[in-house]
């Protein structure tokens, strides 16, 4: 079973959201061996400068890069980054699973994104839109993906 692990800045403190996302989880099982670590995301000003970003983003990336297993894939989502449809993106997830990688894991950055030195590292920086969501929205929107990602594999009828 391939082993999953998603990366995020921050928690859940919504409830509808954490549910959603417990909801995902027990889902994605059938599919894949998924956990979720969470890092606290640097504190910042209230209206802070590009300096002050810069170095959250900087003290955030190497914790990111620390949770990442020696034999880890990264993939990055960040805006920038590639779209793939529903059914491309259960085929790279499958091909990393079958290349003898030890761990695919999914990076979402803080409100402010991912420093370079994350999207750097990562194999893939993938997109879901070009437009923005909150963080806890988009974590659910992920897992949906995943879950999706894995009926898509095993031929099962939700996607369709």
């Amino acid at each position: 079973m391939l082993k999953l692990r998603l990366i995020c800045m921050g928690r859940l403190t919504s409830a509808p959201f954490r549910e959603a996302a417990e909801d995902y989880l027990r889902r994605i099982s059938r599919f894949y061996s998924l956990s979720v670590t969470e890092i606290k995301p640097e504190p910042l000003p209230l209206s802070p400068s590009p300096a002050d970003i810069g170095r959250a983003l900087d003290a955030e990336a190497s914790r990111i890069l620390a949770a990442i297993p020696s034999r880890g894939v990264l993939w990055a989502m960040c805006v920038e980054g590639k779209t793939l449809s529903s059914e491309e993106f259960s085929s790279k997830v499958e091909a990393v699973g079958t290349s003898g990688a030890g761990e695919l894991c999914f990076v979402v950055g803080s409100s402010h994104g991912l420093a370079e030195s994350v999207k750097r590292r990562a194999a893939l920086r993938l997109s879901v839109s070009p437009m923005t969501f909150p963080h806890e929205l988009f974590r659910v929107m992920l897992l949906e993906q995943i879950y999706r990602a894995g009926e898509i594999a095993a031929g099962g009828k939700y996607h369709k």
